[in-house]
């Protein structure tokens, strides 16, 4: 008996020995598929190229180092089970982008920008074709151009106004008290302000709760997490929790830009009852020129109700921005 379980142990230490040494090996060969795939730093089973990103560095920094290594225009990571290439040169970057445009213009959605933008919808997950062609233009033509950037010129000078007003009333508090002024706490305000103003308006009464899940979604859609990185695995979706959160970020930010747009139609009709304020009102927010688009037609693909969400969360650029005035850390 006693060597019956002797022989059973031996044959379990040996399969898993054999696995590992599988997984070892496609690791460093890239995949058992023949594809000819760019020069990589080591891999280990199951986690792949993640433990090069692991310390204090940011990741985009990680990735550079690494190129440099390598020195190699074109580099192949495994992070957990996505595959990725990066361009580290100029030339390999024009490529991919210009060169090979078409080839590259699709992208695949990870499992949490699934959940945020089911099908698709909006201008960056959507995918290449007449549609999002269509939403380009719109963007471009409609509400990024010339016109529309110096429309919103008094929502910046008021911002920035109540910005100063701010830093003289706290820079004389913080005098008396000896605390210093954090500056970049300000101006992610006036840069959050100002965003929401030009895209919903100045009486959105809940902006601050659209603020605040806007910058919710930013984080769940940048860094890594266990649900993105093994997409295949219920245990690491179980345990990551990201996509359950994304779900549950969708559904209060849709439930605030369907407030939003209700507001708008209500300010619309109050404006053709009165018969008055209805010029003042055209072109005052991103918004307002989305549902004008949207009521007058004559597209060949009609916008629709989703499109528009994803449109205005989109346009809300300001949370790469406040990530970037973050890192000033200037006071």
């Amino acid at each position: 008996m006693d060597h019956v379980f002797a022989c059973c142990v031996l044959l379990a230490v040996f399969a898993i020995l054999l696995f590992l040494l599988l997984q070892l090996k496609l690791a460093i060969s890239g995949g058992g598929d023949g594809v000819r795939l760019p020069p990589g730093p080591w891999r280990l089973p199951v986690v792949g190229s993640l433990h090069h990103m692991m310390g204090e560095r940011l990741v985009h920094r990680a990735m550079a180092d690494l190129a440099h290594r390598l020195d190699a225009p074109l580099m192949y990571l495994k992070l957990g089970e996505v595959p990725v290439v990066v361009a580290s040169t100029p030339a390999a970057a024009r490529e991919i982008t210009r060169t090979h445009d078409l080839a590259f213009a699709g992208r695949s959605l990870s499992p949490t920008a699934r959940r945020m933008r089911p099908g698709g919808d909006g201008l960056v997950f959507a995918p290449y074709g007449p549609l999002w062609r269509q939403l380009r233009k719109i963007c471009v033509v409609e509400l990024l151009s010339a016109r529309r950037v110096r429309s919103f010129r008094r929502v910046r000078e008021e911002e920035v106004g109540r910005l100063v007003d701010a830093l003289a009333a706290a820079s004389s508090s913080s005098s008396q008290h000896g605390e210093a002024v954090n500056i970049s706490e300000r101006i992610t305000e006036l840069v959050s302000d100002s965003a929401v103003r030009a895209m919903i308006g100045d009486r959105f009464e809940r902006r601050d709760e659209f603020l605040e899940e806007e910058a919710k979604q930013s984080e769940l859609l940048s860094g890594f997490s266990l649900d993105n990185l093994f997409p295949s695995s219920w245990l690491a979706s179980a345990i990551g929790g990201t996509v359950r959160r994304s779900e549950a970020n969708r559904r209060k930010l849709y439930k605030l830009m369907d407030c939003a747009i209700r507001q708008h139609q209500e300010r619309r009709a109050a404006a053709v009852d009165g018969a008055a304020g209805m010029e003042d009102e055209k072109g005052q927010d991103i918004l307002y020129e989305l549902l004008r688009i949207q009521k007058e037609g004559g597209l060949d693909s009609p916008i629709t109700l989703g499109q528009i969400r994803a449109i205005m969360l989109v346009s809300n650029s300001d949370t790469v921005i406040k990530s970037k005035v973050k890192s000033m850390h200037c006071y």
